[in-house]
């Protein structure tokens, strides 16, 4: 091969170096974007009379600048914190809510008996006895709002999921597309690295909304699969998720629906911001309801029962204080709403002045066996201040837990994407040397073709 031919080779190698150090610098700021580099090679020498001369240069190929290990990671890491982030956002709010003061079990239960024990110290008077039946109102309504804030909390998990289901139906999309395009670009020859780095950081968005596990495939395209091995994404086909009402549950709740036969893959989803939701609702909003029902219940039940016992200023027995029929947090009211109905006198020496009866249903709120956590056996019972308080702290607990969980996770997250980013990232005095590098590169191959040039016309003026 001539000199002109060489330096040519060298010009054009020096020239993709220089064009690839560009767009390194151009994409800095870029999203996801991973510094590419020239892998350059001489081009096969000519045996000539006993040895062998040299052809010049070439581009190989330029490749991305990236660890897969570390992509891996910071998927993992991503959904993982993702999940804890959104367990945090719905935990936090049900803590805020049971340590309200305007909605505190404690703070109702704790005005309802000492207007309970005004009653016992003066049984005739009608403005106590008013005080009592309206502090049961107020007890009653604690929680009727504490069960309907925890519904609106319920619904704004339902309005995370079906946000989250378009999120990934788009995201999906996106992926589908771009595994089309990379392996027609493989297949022709080419080397799609932008085209891999906007399909990598769809997945790692993607992680962020669900637990996912990619798989490559050797024409260059990913499967991606959810939940217990739902295939969300194989080749150039997706499934579309929807969201479904799940008919199981009162009032029916938002599901997750896969395929076109929207089979509920609900309780096999986990990770990112739907794994987080899912589990804010079973681990904290359900079990918060149902643990205020069981107090609800044993208040009705307990506080019904003495009352029933005992005679009220009309000499009649004592009916229901609360109403009893299906008694939840939701649904729990007062039966009673005359004051003379209250049955402060007890049933061994009936009158007016007679507060046994009264005295009991104050002796109520500090009575252990008001509530049974467990049947047992043996049985395991507590008072009503414990049962609240059991609640409270188990869900201060769990939000406790889940604020250091994120909080570690999103130190992974930060560290692997830092490591990530000193593979993958763009830094300028690196690329701003290499500039200089290529740049000296070219120059001097024009002057390999300058000096081929002058060869040249010095053999055609000697002719």
């Amino acid at each position: 091969m001539s000199m002109l031919n060489i330096g040519s080779s060298a010009l054009l190698a020096a020239q993709t170096a220089l064009a690839t150090t560009s767009h390194n610098i151009s994409n800095i700021n870029t999203p996801g974007y991973s510094r590419q580099r020239v892998d350059q090679g001489t081009l096969p020498a000519n045996f000539v009379g006993g040895y062998y001369v040299g052809n010049g240069a070439a581009v190989n190929t330029i490749e991305r600048v990236f660890n897969q290990f570390l992509v891996s990671q910071l998927r993992t890491y991503t959904s993982a914190e993702a999940q804890q982030d959104g367990f945090l956002t719905f935990s936090k709010q049900v803590d805020d809510l049971l340590g309200s003061s305007s909605l505190s079990i404690n703070g109702g239960l704790e005005a309802f008996f000492n207007a309970t024990q005004e009653v016992a110290n003066d049984p005739t008077s009608i403005a106590a006895r008013q005080v009592l039946v309206t502090q049961g109102e107020l007890l009653a309504n604690r929680f009727n709002t504490l069960d309907s804030q925890l519904s609106n909390l319920d619904q704004q998990i339902d309005s995370t999921i079906k946000v989250s289901i378009d999120d990934i139906n788009v995201l999906s999309q996106g992926i589908v597309d771009l595994n089309k395009s990379i392996a027609e670009s493989l297949a022709a020859g080419h080397q799609p690295n932008d085209l891999l780095d906007k399909r990598d950081k769809l997945v790692n968005d993607l992680s962020a909304l669900v637990s996912i596990n990619v798989v490559e495939q050797d024409n260059g395209a990913v499967n991606i699969f959810i939940g217990n091995g739902q295939a969300l994404i194989v080749g150039n086909t997706r499934t579309t998720l929807s969201a479904i009402a799940d008919n199981s549950t009162n009032p029916p709740r938002t599901a997750i629906g896969f395929g076109p036969s929207q089979i509920n893959v609900t309780q096999q989803i986990t990770g990112g911001e739907i794994g987080g939701a899912l589990l804010a609702r079973t681990q904290v909003v359900d079990t918060t309801r149902s643990e205020l029902d069981l107090l609800a219940e044993s208040i009705v039940t307990a506080f019904n029962t003495v009352h029933g016992n005992g005679v009220d200023l009309d000499g009649a027995a004592g009916g229901d204080f609360f109403a009893a029929a299906g008694t939840t947090a939701a649904t729990i009211s007062m039966a009673l709403s005359d004051p003379r109905h209250i049955a402060a006198s007890s049933t061994t020496e009936p009158g007016v002045g007679n507060n046994e009866n009264a005295l009991a249903l104050a002796a109520l709120q500090n009575d252990k066996t008001t509530v049974v956590v467990n049947p047992g056996p043996p049985p395991v019972t507590q008072s009503f201040n414990d049962q609240y308080g059991a609640i409270v702290s188990q869900v201060a607990t769990r939000t406790n837990q889940a604020t250091v969980s994120q909080q570690t996770q999103a130190g992974l997250v930060s560290q692997i994407r830092q490591r990530s980013e000193s593979v993958s990232g763009v830094n300028l005095d690196e690329e701003a040397t290499s500039l200089i590098k290529f740049q000296q590169a070219y120059q001097a191959a024009s002057q390999i073709i300058t000096v081929s040039n002058t060869i040249f016309n010095s053999l055609l003026n000697a002719i």
